[in-house]
């Protein structure tokens, strides 16, 4: 019965951070070549925005190279903005405008668009296509809406700062991607039959993974797609080679020659508590890293809403304190439910004596997720 009440409140957690809301978007309007390699790295940088942003962002792509109605409208744009370039990728935030693309110009296009968030421009795209006049003052809205994933649409300038600290720290421990780190865990956790030890390692990894996610978020930390790539892939081979030695503990293959796995096998034997401390520290942070582009943007939005609400000193430490403290207590909750299924299914049942070998398979499994099937863990912000 207390498994089934731990897996209902679980499933509760799960589907609220995903309920949609109609928001009042910041549009982003792309005029793109096919073919077009920097059109190509934009067009990935505009994907993890919108996988940031949600409801927040609104992407509009026009083909330009194939599409004479498209070019046309691209250069009445350009004519608008007085712009004499004529390559691609052009794109357009409100009333401001970016050609060509590279790092630079992509972290001035996500400040411009929380610089939307905060007083949204009038889409210059959107008033040339209806054949109007672009008037000289285009700055407007002066009470911005922002979209936030269990709250919906909020004033930002009267919202409660603390109801999001709570809901939006929740949601970002909640998220798909954070939920694989439990799955690398728990892949951990069937392998340590001491109950202390299990929730030494769990804690040890859940205070890592906050207090990375909390720096890498203060310092609006951002990863390149190649950057993106290596991370998964160094999280992946940790998790095949502790899959590789669990699967061999369980096996037990007698090799007239020692292997390198029974070599590592008879190192976690001696040192076990010690090295897995280790892998979880390096995992958990490295495993964080691969989440940041995911979530990243929300501690960003909340930090918009204090700058609208003229929030500083004393009160904004707390209110970021606030934020992190409810991730950190969401993913000890979510570490918690792992650590019960774990004990309760595995540990503690007759199916125990094949714990090392489904740790491998989880292991296994986990890492095969992460290298061909990332976009998974971005559905629900898509």
């Amino acid at each position: 019965m207390k498994l089934k009440k731990i897996l209902f409140i679980l499933t509760l957690f799960l589907v609220l951070p995903f309920t949609k809301v109609n928001a009042e978007e910041v549009t982003v309007t792309l005029f793109y070549g096919d073919g077009c390699p920097h059109c190509s790295h934009e067009k990935q940088y505009l994907d993890i925005l919108k996988y940031q942003l949600g409801d927040n962002l609104n992407i509009e792509q026009y083909e330009v190279w194939n599409n004479d109605k498209n070019n046309e409208l691209l250069s009445k744009v350009r004519a608008t903005f007085n712009d004499d370039n004529t390559g691609v990728p052009f794109l357009v935030v409100g009333n401001k405008f970016f050609s060509g693309y590279n790092d630079d110009i992509a972290k001035e296009i996500k400040k411009t668009i929380f610089d939307n968030l905060k007083q949204n421009n009038l889409n210059v795209v959107d008033i040339i296509k209806k054949g109007s006049s672009v008037p000289t003052n285009i700055t407007l809205q002066t009470n911005p809406t922002i979209h936030f994933s269990l709250l919906g649409n909020v004033d930002a300038t009267k919202v409660d700062t603390g109801a999001i600290a709570l809901t939006e720290g929740m949601s970002d421990a909640i998220n798909l991607g954070s939920l694989w780190v439990m799955l690398f865990l728990a892949g951990i956790l069937l392998s340590v039959y001491n109950k202390k030890k299990r929730w030494i390692l769990g804690s040890l990894f859940v205070f890592t993974s906050t207090i990375t996610y909390m720096i890498f978020a203060l310092t609006n930390a951002e990863f390149t797609i190649n950057q993106t790539t290596f991370i998964r892939s160094f999280v992946s081979i940790i998790a095949i080679i502790i899959a590789a030695i669990s699967i061999d503990a369980h096996m037990k293959i007698n090799i007239p020659k020692k292997s390198i796995l029974q070599s590592l096998q008879e190192l976690f034997g001696k040192k076990q508590m010690l090295v897995y401390a280790i892998c979880i520290i390096i995992t958990s942070v490295i495993a964080t890293f691969a989440l940041v582009n995911q979530v990243g943007s929300s501690p960003a939005l909340f930090k918009t809403v204090l700058e609208i609400q003229n929030i500083t000193g004393a009160s904004y430490v707390v209110n970021m304190i606030l934020y992190f403290l409810s991730y950190l207590i969401t993913s000890f909750i979510l570490f918690a439910v792992v650590n019960t299924i774990v004990k309760e299914i595995f540990i503690e049942n007759t199916i125990g004596t094949y714990n090392r070998l489904i740790a491998g398979i989880v292991m296994l499994i986990a890492a095969a997720i992460l290298l061909f099937i990332p976009s998974a863990f971005m559905m629900a912000w898509a």
